[in-house]
């Protein structure tokens, strides 16, 4: 079953990505009804729930090392479309 949305908490807020075209339509409702796709890390049981029976997967985001974010970091700097902003 593929993924359709990560979460990642950081202390008191949790925030969710879309990891498919499914993931982005919960993405986007998460967007218009909250103003963003963070929550309290209070609500992430109930709100996985409400996920979950909606039909979506969901799942904890791997984390990674800051070697690892450091090369993203550098490839998107790097990237000729950055520049044009």
């Amino acid at each position: 079953m593929a993924i359709d949305l990560t979460y990642n908490t950081t202390g008191i807020f949790t925030t969710f990505f879309p990891e498919s075209k499914q993931g982005e339509v919960i993405y986007k409702q998460m967007i218009e009804q909250n103003g963003s796709p963070k929550i309290y890390t209070i609500h992430l049981k109930n709100v996985l729930c409400q996920i979950k029976k909606a039909g979506y997967s969901v799942k904890k985001a791997k984390k990674i090392s800051k070697k690892e974010a450091n090369k993203i970091m550098s490839e998107i700097l790097n990237d000729p479309m950055f520049n044009e902003l």
